[in-house]
């Protein structure tokens, strides 16, 4: 069998353009103090071809990956991979260490703007039981953040706001008279998922997207709660 190994099937004419790319590429990467495993996402349009030279892709993610800061290394990724391929757009996931929990992150880079993603956990307790039987049930919440920006964003300033929202945080690393005092926090602090997806709105006025999920611990359903400030389409 005869190898045609100069051809370019990728150069072929596809009458409509679609976005393409590598997605889940692992690899190490440096953000702030931290070196930290994460997946990157690299993305560009086809331009009337058949599809997008994704080798490009991949070898643009591990030449810049390692760059001091984990903004400029999407910046370096997407310009690489403009210089053949216009409009690549690049992403990134990891879980970043910040007190006692690994909050996941996902920051994306389109058009010159930042894109943060910022996740946190923390505890809620309802205020309708504290009410009629003096006793709020507890449970695990999530909060999520979507911020837009073309400098960096504060990574460990933006959770900490976050974690603020809760009825209490999480903490790893308790004695019984520390899991007492977590949950005598807590009852001072009812919230429902609603309270802290408001709690967060006003503490996150830039923020085009913010919701709030309760893990129920007594409903077999969670509860959620949403401030979208996009746009409508």
């Amino acid at each position: 069998m005869e190898l045609n190994l100069e051809a370019d099937v990728q150069g072929e004419f596809a009458r409509t353009n679609v976005r393409a790319g590598v997605t889940g590429l692992k690899m190490m990467v440096r953000v702030g103090r931290y070196v930290l495993p994460a997946e990157f996402t690299v993305t560009t349009m086809t331009h009337h071809s058949r599809g997008v030279h994704m080798s490009r892709l991949v070898g643009a993610a591990q030449e810049n990956s390692n760059r001091e800061h984990i903004e400029n290394a999407l910046r370096w990724i997407v310009r690489d991979s403009n210089s053949t391929q216009k409009g690549t757009s690049a992403s990134v996931r990891f879980n970043y260490p910040f007190k006692d929990i690994f909050a996941p992150v996902e920051i994306g880079l389109r058009k010159g703007v930042f894109t943060y993603l910022l996740k946190a956990p923390g505890i809620t307790a309802c205020p309708c039981s504290k009410k009629m039987a003096g006793v709020g049930h507890m449970q695990r919440a999530w909060l999520t953040v979507g911020l837009s920006s073309r400098s960096f964003v504060d990574i460990e300033e933006q959770l900490d706001k976050m974690l603020s929202t809760f009825s209490a945080e999480t903490t790893a690393m308790m004695k019984r008279q520390d899991e007492a005092m977590k949950v005598i926090d807590s009852q001072r602090n009812p919230k429902f998922v609603e309270d802290v997806v408001r709690d967060a709105a006003k503490r996150f006025p830039e923020a085009f997207y913010v919701e709030a999920r309760s893990e129920e611990s007594i409903h077999m359903h969670d509860a959620i709660a949403v401030v979208d400030r996009r746009p409508s389409q």
